[in-house]
């Protein structure tokens, strides 16, 4: 069993009841390219706490006034920061070990120098 597929407990039923959001509403968020929930071999989506904690949050923005394409735009973007925050830790854990590499060479360096 993958991790995926044992995050993924909810039928839609129980994740339209936990989001307070209808079926087909969730449908549509799919179909939108909103969530993406798992599915089994035969076809049966099934939902995470955290794809329920996303539909909870599709519906907020949307009530705010921002249509599903907007929301989309800016899970992309989220998205994306996210990608770019993990590669700015890498560099800078990258900076760092050459940092590190680099102290002895500058010691015998300057050794070599004087």
């Amino acid at each position: 069993m993958s991790n995926e597929d044992s995050k993924a407990i909810y039928f839609i039923s129980v994740a339209s009841t936990l989001s307070g959001i209808h079926q087909q509403t969730i449908r549509t968020y799919e179909q939108k390219g909103l969530i993406k929930p798992f599915r089994t071999g035969g076809g049966t989506r099934r939902y995470s706490q955290e794809d329920v904690d996303r539909l909870i949050q599709i519906q907020n923005l949307s009530q705010r006034g921002i249509n599903l394409d907007g929301i989309k735009i800016i899970y992309e973007m989220k998205e994306k920061i996210e990608e770019l925050q993990r590669k700015i830790i890498s560099l800078e854990s990258e900076i760092s070990n050459q940092k590190l590499n680099l102290k002895p060479k500058r010691k015998k360096f300057i050794k070599a120098i004087k």
